[in-house]
């Protein structure tokens, strides 16, 4: 365990907990409730930038209070509280490093504005890395203390706007990969909980129509079908309605999501069809029956006029489908340990690639074999199969699937036996070999020319042993400041960088042998 504890100190020294604040316009019609006068519809999304599965082979967050935080005229709205006899909220951070899920959504907000988001952790679970990553059984396991008792305020730059008969929902981005604070004291191996401290940071932007969302995950049961008659043959699909889709706190909405098909999307059948690529029409079989979807939140701009359902069915969200998967699937998360340049797509056993469930990737490590379903045609229909895509949503190819680079699939086993997987969906981090985490303290700084030297906590830095490195900062710089106090913790957008400071960032080493990043968070520990 000591040198565990080395090995990750080198990697994270500072902290950070991030969350990306995303708004997305919407409603129903007048019947609806959230169209009591001055009253808004609020809800929220969690997810996770990436932590190190070298160190951590889950972190459980475990969530008890959500408020928004107003003005004198708004006060304080409480989305979400722990109920007696009630579990608390919990979310393992390492599961959300690709998409989004709902934390909650409550209507009859305030209309007006707000500029904090407070959020209240009743504990965060660390479940150490061992060598069986897909159970948590004899994990040893760490729970660092809370900072202010686990209260976490979020600052959200120019604040943000509840009105009324509208939704605005927001996504936090709790970036799991920079909030350990790892520490060398004692005997880790006996007393993990000594070894950790945690710090929260908070990144805070607002969605508009533009925005690019990350990735979401839902799942409820489809309602309605649109359009409800055609006469093409075969029949179109061109929408559905998903109802307790989204976790509703005192509400009188279904938590229904209105799900677009496009060109892009596919459907895979693991009920009737074993996991394989099917038209997406067969989906109007399934009326009632429990589905999941991963796509994109998209803009919602007014009344649903596709049904005539009551107002509790009037969707919150507009999701653009990448992937719909009916049925049981088997999510595994991992690196690229190789790829099967002669790849034959006629031959089934052929997988496209093979992955380790292991950051590390060790030799004795067995690998799972990825193996890519085909778009097929039927009656003029395309039926799209394997979908390929980044982290930031764009479509990839499989020649964009590279040695070492992490991937999460969801898919359905070729057989009972063999260690090949059918796909349904491939995500795959491009970033992760680029990019790198480099924490320390600054020892100078020229802000006339944009940098700075930092004693970095770890060597080697980008393979290369830097120290003090030398720091290119990119304009335009993003600044956040985190203020730790033994009554709170305060996220704050901005800040100014000065000497000492303990700080941290993501970016990439040039040529030239400089870091160079546009990006660092600022820590104020004032405990």
């Amino acid at each position: 365990m000591h040198s565990f504890i080395q090995r990750v100190t080198a990697a994270f020294s500072i902290i950070a907990l991030a969350a990306v604040l995303a708004s997305c316009g919407g409603g129903g019609g007048s019947a609806d409730s959230s169209q009591v006068e001055g009253k808004g519809t609020v809800g929220i999304l969690l997810t996770d930038k990436p932590a190190d599965p070298a160190m951590f082979d889950a972190i459980i967050a475990s969530i008890i209070k959500v408020e928004l935080m107003g003005s004198e005229e708004n006060g304080r709205v409480e989305l979400y509280s722990l109920k007696p006899g009630d579990d608390p909220k919990e979310f393992d951070l390492l599961s959300l490093r690709n998409e989004s899920i709902p934390l909650v959504f409550k209507d009859k907000v305030p209309a007006g504005t707000y500029c904090k988001i407070r959020l209240i952790l009743d504990d965060l679970t660390l479940f150490l890395a061992d060598d069986t990553p897909e159970t948590l059984i004899g994990n040893k396991t760490a729970h660092p203390k809370l900072p202010g008792n686990g209260k976490l305020d979020l600052v959200v730059r120019d604040c943000f706007d509840v009105v009324a008969g509208k939704v605005l929902a927001l996504q936090l981005d709790m970036d799991a990969g920079k909030s350990i604070h790892i520490i060398e004291k004692g005997n880790c191996a006996n007393k993990p909980d000594k070894c950790f401290n945690f710090r929260p940071v908070v990144f805070v932007d607002v969605i508009d129509k533009d925005f690019d969302s990350k990735l979401v995950r839902l799942s409820g049961y489809i309602t309605e079908i649109y359009p409800e008659v055609t006469l093409l043959e075969p029949p179109l699909i061109e929408s559905l309605l998903l109802c307790k889709a989204l976790p509703s706190e005192d509400m009188d909405n279904e938590g229904c999501v209105k799900v677009h098909f496009g060109e892009d999307s596919a459907f895979f059948d693991n009920v009737n069809n074993g996991g394989a690529p099917t038209p997406i029409y067969e989906l109007r079989n399934y009326i009632g029956e429990d589905l999941t979807v991963v796509g994109w939140v998209k803009s919602w701009t007014g009344k649903d006029n596709d049904h005539d359902k009551p107002a509790e069915y009037y969707p919150l969200l507009y999701l653009e489908a990448l992937v719909a998967e009916l049925g049981e699937f088997r999510q595994v998360k991992g690196k690229v340990d190789d790829v099967n340049a002669n790849h034959d797509p006629t031959n089934p056993d052929d997988p496209w690639f093979s992955m380790c469930l292991l950051s590390d990737c060790p030799e004795n490590t067995d690998s799972l074999d990825v193996r890519f379903q085909p778009t097929l045609y039927e009656n003029m229909t395309r039926i799209n199969g394997t979908r390929i895509v980044s982290k930031s949503g764009e479509l990839l190819k499989p020649q964009d699937i590279k040695i070492f680079l992490p991937v999460q699939v969801d898919g359905t086993p070729y057989d009972n036996t063999s260690q090949l997987i059918n796909a349904a969906l491939v995500i795959v981090d491009q970033s992760a070999l680029d990019m790198e985490q480099v924490t320390g303290v600054i020892e100078s700084l020229d802000t006339n020319i944009l940098e700075l030297e930092l004693a970095a906590d770890a060597d080697p830095v980008c393979g290369a042993v830097t120290n003090p490195l030398m720091v290119d900062l990119i304009n335009p710089l993003k600044l956040l400041t985190v203020i730790v106090t033994s009554s709170g913790s305060e996220i704050l957008p901005g800040g100014i960088l000065r000497v000492g400071q303990a700080v941290g960032m993501n970016g990439s080493c040039e040529f030239t042998g400089n870091y160079q990043t546009d990006n660092v968070v600022i820590v104020d520990d004032r405990t």
